[in-house]
């Protein structure tokens, strides 16, 4: 009889394997593609107004352990922007708000999948916003019809903030469906190789963490390789041992796949019954929602192994 562990894999590669006979990727419109009236450009906003709004901004990220506090992040960054556009830190900060709600507060309701959606992809095109307003070059390219893995030449170490959240929301949205995940798969690549190659201690070795999950998750061909996959995770938890999220990301990504039981349950119990703040105050919020999704996989481990 098959286990719950390789129906769940076999099902996970089958769809791999049919999914140019599923459903249409969704559409969505990048940055570079906007109208300077969907942009907010132009708007001509105060400087008084642009610094209150970032001040609201701050506030509410300051209490992003709460979706209301979020919430005041993003209306507050959205108005800084509105107001000047040419604000690249601003936009960045206004994707990382969009991607934290919907990752750490609607991700938990299946309810609100579509509002979580919504949130990835508002993350997504931030981030872009970010890239076009610092890097003339890029976003000349971008408009002209380069595909952007042709124009990361333009960019530095400053780019990698936008890039990593472009990455991280366009990832998230395009999971939801096989088709998108694969049509961005190769793009998401090469953006996160980018990073690791600029900045690769970004965002607690966010880039390394990236081809642990990459590596981990692709079935093996389309990329996947499980050696990789546990390198580049304990790269990763080598230089940043105190952020949760990487030791999630290990037990789901790549402890499953290799059915390895041992390291799932020891992963998700550091963070279970870890401090959050032990990294940092800065990382606390963020931390604080990674044990909540460290119980849910542990709650679901007799499904996962045989």
């Amino acid at each position: 009889m098959e286990s719950r562990g390789s129906r769940a894999r076999r099902v996970f590669v089958g769809c791999f394997l049919v999914v140019g006979l599923a459903c249409g990727a969704p559409a969505r419109q990048a940055a570079w593609e906007a109208t300077p009236a969907a942009e907010g450009v132009a708007t001509g906003g105060e400087g008084g107004d642009v610094a209150a709004s970032l001040t609201l901004g701050q506030e509410g990220w300051a209490n992003r352990d709460e979706e209301a506090g979020l919430r005041q992040a993003i209306a507050g960054f959205q108005a800084a922007v509105d107001a000047d556009p040419a604000q690249p830190e601003a936009w960045v900060m206004l994707a990382r708000s969009h991607y934290l709600l919907a990752d750490c507060h609607l991700s938990f309701d299946e309810m609100r999948t579509e509002e979580k959606q919504s949130e990835f992809e508002a993350g997504t095109q931030a981030a872009e916003f970010a890239l076009v307003h610092g890097y003339p070059a890029f976003a000349e390219r971008m408009r002209a019809g380069a595909r952007i893995e042709e124009t990361l030449d333009t960019l530095d170490a400053a780019a990698v903030p936008a890039l990593y959240w472009r990455a991280s929301s366009l990832g998230k949205w395009a999971s939801a469906d096989f088709a998108t995940l694969l049509s961005y798969k190769d793009e998401i690549k090469a953006i996160m190789q980018t990073c690791l190659d600029l900045d690769s201690d970004y965002f607690h070795s966010g880039p390394s963490r990236y081809f642990g999950v990459f590596y981990g998750r692709a079935p093996g061909f389309a990329g996947g390789d499980l050696e990789q996959s546990k390198t580049f995770f304990d790269t990763s938890l080598s230089e940043a041992p105190n952020y949760f999220g990487t030791r999630v990301l290990m037990a789901q990504d790549y402890a499953v796949k290799a059915q390895d039981r041992a390291l799932f349950e020891e992963q998700l119990n550091i963070v279970i019954q870890g401090d959050p703040e032990a990294g940092g105050l800065e990382i606390a919020p963020e931390n604080r929602c990674e044990q909540r999704k460290a119980q849910v996989l542990l709650d679901k481990a007799d499904e996962l192994f045989e």
